[in-house]
C-alpha cells in the first residue's frame, strides 16, 4: 500500500517537472494533479445523507428548506466503508468522492464547529466518523480519497443559496457565523485525513466578498496539491453541462477564464451550457470536464441517493458503455454516482453492474489489434482483421496541440477517408458503423499549434 501512494507521488514530481519548463507556443498546461485526474479516467461520487434513512423517496427540493426532524434516524447497522470502495474499484474507479455534507447539513464527521455531525447522534455512540472510515477503505484500496462539501444549501441552519433569511442585525450576525463555521469545517477536513485527491463544492462556494466562506486559501495552504472545484476564484476542472455522464464532441480541456461558473455565469449558461461542454479550443486555463451520471439514472430514475426498491433504475451494461466512449472517448474524466443503502452498503444489484461494466471495459480496450509504435510523423498501422474501433491520445502534458485530423484506411487500392475530428486530448474513441476491413491504417494531423505529439494510436 506504502509503494502505491509513493510512486503516485514519485509520477507527480516528475510531471511537475517535465511541465515546468516554459512553452514557446504559449498553450494551457496541466498541473500534476489535473494530469493524474485525465489518466484517472473514471472515479466514483459516494452520496450518503440523512435522508436515505427517512423510508420514502428523495426529495431534494423538499431537503434544502425542511431540516430532519430527528438525525437519529442515522442507523447504517452494516456500515463498510471497505465494500463501498471495493465497489468502485471493480468498474475502473482510480478515485472516489464522499458526500461530507449535503442540503441536509448534516456533518458525516466528528466536527468541532459544526454541532450537527456525528457527535450528535446515538450512531457508534456518538464516536462514529465516516469520513475517517472512507479514507482509510481508499487508502487500504489504493483508490485516491476526495470530499464533497456542501455549503449552499443547508436546512439545519436555514441558509439558502448561501444565505440566512432577512436583512437585520442578527441576520447579519448569523450570516458571519455560517461562513466562519464553513471555513473552520474545511480546515477540518484539510487537516485531519491526510493528503487528499480532491475537494468538491457542491454547487460551488461562492465569492468570499460576497456570501461565500473564504475556503481558498484554506485549501491552498493545508492541501497545496488538492484538485479544487469550484468557486469565483478557481476551477481544477469543470463540470461537463449535464448529469448523463457524457459530453458533446468536441470537448477542449481549456477554459477561458481560471473559474467555471460565477461572474461569467450569463456566458457560461448560454446556449444550454454550450462552453461548459464544448471548452474554449483557444482557453488560457486548463480546466478539463467532468461527465457524472448516477449509476441509477436509467428508465426514469435520476437517484444521486438510495431509495428503495429502484434497481429498475441501474443502467444496462450497453448504456454504461455508451458513457463510457462519450465521456472518456471524448476528452473528459467520468464520475459514477453510488448509492449506499440503508444498511450502510452499496446494494448487490449494483455492486454486480459496476464489476460487470469494469470487466467489460477490460475486454474492449485491454488488448488492442494493432498500436502504433513510436515513429515521429508516421502514423501508420497494418491491419490483419477488421477494426471496430480508434483510440487516440495526445501527450497532454505539453498541452492540446492537434487541432484538426483525419484517419485514413487503405481499401482495395486506395486511401479512403472514414474518421476526421479536432480535439484529441487525453482521449479519442470512435466507434465505425460497421466493422472496418482494410490492410492498414493511418492518422494524418491536418493541423496543429506546433509539432503534433501523439502518446498512442490503436485499434481495436
Amino acid at each position: 500500500m506504502k509503494n502505491y501512494f509513493l510512486s503516485v507521488i514519485v509520477s507527480l514530481l516528475l510531471v511537475q517537472n517535465a511541465i515546468a519548463q516554459p512553452s514557446n507556443l504559449n498553450l494551457a498546461l496541466p498541473n500534476a494533479s489535473q494530469l493524474v485526474w485525465q489518466d484517472a479516467e473514471m472515479g466514483a461520487l459516494i452520496s450518503y445523507d440523512l435522508p436515505v434513512f427517512q423510508g420514502r423517496p428523495y426529495n431534494q427540493a423538499e431537503n434544502r428548506i425542511t431540516p430532519i426532524s430527528d438525525a437519529n434516524i442515522f442507523d447504517p447497522k452494516e456500515l463498510n466503508t471497505d465494500q463501498w470502495i471495493l465497489a468502485a474499484k471493480s468498474a475502473g474507479s482510480k478515485f472516489a468522492v464522499l458526500t461530507v455534507t449535503h442540503e441536509t447539513g448534516f456533518a458525516l464527521y466528528q466536527s468541532d464547529v459544526n454541532p450537527y455531525c456525528m457527535k450528535a447522534i446515538k450512531f457508534q455512540d456518538g464516536k462514529g466518523d465516516i469520513v475517517r472510515d472512507f479514507v482509510n477503505s481508499c487508502r487500504k484500496y489504493g483508490i485516491l480519497p476526495g470530499l464533497f462539501v456542501g455549503i449552499r444549501w443547508n436546512s439545519f441552519f436555514g441558509v439558502h443559496d448561501y444565505k440566512v433569511a432577512g436583512n437585520d442585525e442578527f441576520a447579519k450576525n448569523r450570516q458571519h457565523f455560517y461562513k466562519k463555521m464553513c471555513e473552520g469545517m474545511v480546515k477540518e477536513l484539510c487537516t485531519r485525513y491526510g493528503d487528499l485527491f480532491m475537494i468538491w463544492f457542491d454547487g460551488g462556494a461562492d465569492d468570499p466578498n460576497k456570501d461565500g466562506a473564504d475556503i481558498l486559501p484554506i485549501v491552498q495552504k493545508y492541501q497545496p496539491n488538492c484538485l479544487f472545484y469550484h468557486n469565483a476564484q478557481r476551477a481544477d476542472f469543470r463540470w461537463g453541462g449535464s448529469e448523463s455522464g457524457t459530453v458533446p464532441y468536441p470537448c477542449w480541456a481549456t477554459f477561458p477564464f481560471p473559474f467555471s461558473h460565477s461572474a461569467k455565469q450569463k456566458i457560461v449558461f448560454a446556449n444550454d451550457f454550450f462552453l461548459l461542454k464544448h471548452g474554449d479550443e483557444d482557453g488560457k486555463y486548463w480546466m478539463p470536464a467532468m461527465s457524472d451520471a448516477p449509476l441509477r439514472g436509467y428508465d426514469g430514475g435520476h437517484d444521486w441517493f438510495w431509495n428503495s426498491n429502484e434497481d429498475n433504475h441501474i443502467f444496462p451494461l450497453k448504456n454504461l458503455m455508451d458513457m463510457y466512449r462519450n465521456s472518456v472517448g471524448h476528452n473528459s474524466t467520468l464520475i459514477i454516482g453510488l448509492t449506499p443503502d440503508n444498511r450502510g452498503l452499496i446494494p448487490e444489484a449494483d455492486t454486480k453492474r459496476l464489476q460487470e461494466w469494469g470487466e467489460a471495459i477490460k475486454k474492449e480496450y485491454g488488448n488492442p489489434i494493432t498500436e502504433w509504435k513510436s515513429v515521429k510523423n508516421n502514423y501508420t498501422l497494418n491491419v490483419d482483421e477488421e477494426i471496430k474501433e480508434v483510440v487516440l491520445q495526445e501527450k497532454i502534458a505539453e498541452g492540446e496541440r492537434v487541432k484538426s485530423f483525419i484517419i485514413e484506411a487503405f481499401i482495395g487500392h486506395k486511401w479512403v477517408r472514414v474518421d476526421q475530428g479536432s480535439c484529441i486530448g487525453h482521449k479519442y474513441i470512435h466507434v465505425f458503423d460497421k466493422p472496418l476491413a482494410c490492410k492498414k491504417i493511418r492518422l494524418k494531423i491536418v493541423e496543429s499549434n506546433g509539432d503534433p505529439l501523439i502518446k498512442s494510436f490503436s485499434c481495436y
